[in-house]
């Protein structure tokens, strides 16, 4: 690393409606590139992990192109930057999903409410995981982080914590 310097992930929420990282990212992160290194806002693995409005993913090949812009952005500033990966599970609303109950492990709502592109609301129940879709999940966190070195990031952290997916399976 250049420095000392360590940039946390920070939820921004300025790409496009669709996951897509805007100009606005990059220059976000292009702004922050003197920072020894950069860990990316929480990125969706997949279309069923979003749950926050203009928040970035990372499972298409659009996502992996507007993340590149970034990517590249930073390291011609000389900057090192991890991506962020996670999927909200539970956290998040059928709003996000043309009316399908979010996944989780478990059908246990969470206390609370979030913004939906159709206003705040209460979380609802998810439908629970069944067993064979778990390796599915794991295969779109697997493609997730293929997706990120795709788009030039020097490496991905888990965000295994915060009452997200990974974390509910353990709470």
């Amino acid at each position: 690393l250049s420095n000392r310097i360590i940039m946390a992930p920070l939820t921004r929420m300025r790409s496009h409606a669709n996951g897509v990282p805007s100009d606005l990212n990059v220059e976000y992160y292009k702004q922050r590139s003197s920072a020894g290194f950069i860990i990316s806002e929480a990125t969706a693995i997949s279309k069923h992990g979003v749950g926050y409005i203009n928040a970035p993913g990372i499972y298409s090949e659009e996502h992996v192109q507007g993340w590149k812009n970034v990517t590249d952005a930073v390291h011609n500033e000389g900057g090192n930057i991890f991506l962020q990966m996670f999927h909200v599970g539970r956290i998040s609303h059928s709003d996000f999903f043309d009316g399908e109950l979010p996944i989780a492990p478990s059908s246990i709502r969470a206390n609370g409410e979030l913004h939906t592109p159709k206003g705040k609301k209460d979380f609802e129940t998810p439908r629970a995981l069944e067993l064979n879709e778990i390796p599915l999940l794991i295969n779109e966190f697997r493609m997730a982080a293929q997706n990120a070195k795709d788009a030039g990031f020097d490496g991905i952290e888990l965000h295994a914590a915060n009452g997200y997916i990974i974390n509910q399976f353990v709470d």
